[in-house]
């Protein structure tokens, strides 16, 4: 399965979005963190924050090697979170083996 070469600059641009919003997340996390009142009653917030920002960066490094022309298999073998890239495999499996009746 591959995508057609059209696709490629999109890819690229939501990967920058992804970027940005990651870093915006970051960013956030950091200025809460500077409260310690804050940061003591919020710990597990704080570590929501750390996460989605893993899996920002981990969606737009995906969609960075798509728009590179790396087929999907082996793209999705390099992301880094085993729950993100067992999600995303499932995704793929389904497009690639859809159910009876899909």
């Amino acid at each position: 399965m591959s995508f057609h070469p059209s696709v490629y600059p999109l890819c690229t641009a939501i990967a920058d979005e992804l970027h940005n919003m990651r870093q915006q997340l970051s960013d956030l996390a950091e200025r809460l963190c500077l409260d310690e009142y804050f940061c003591s009653r919020h710990i597990e917030s704080l570590q929501a924050f750390d996460a989605l920002t893993q899996q920002a960066e981990e969606s737009a490094l995906m969609l960075e090697r798509l728009s590179a022309g790396i087929k999907p298999q082996e793209a999705l073998s390099l992301v880094r979170l085993g729950k993100l890239q067992m999600r995303l495999r499932e995704h793929l499996d389904h497009l690639v083996h859809p159910q009876p009746g899909e």
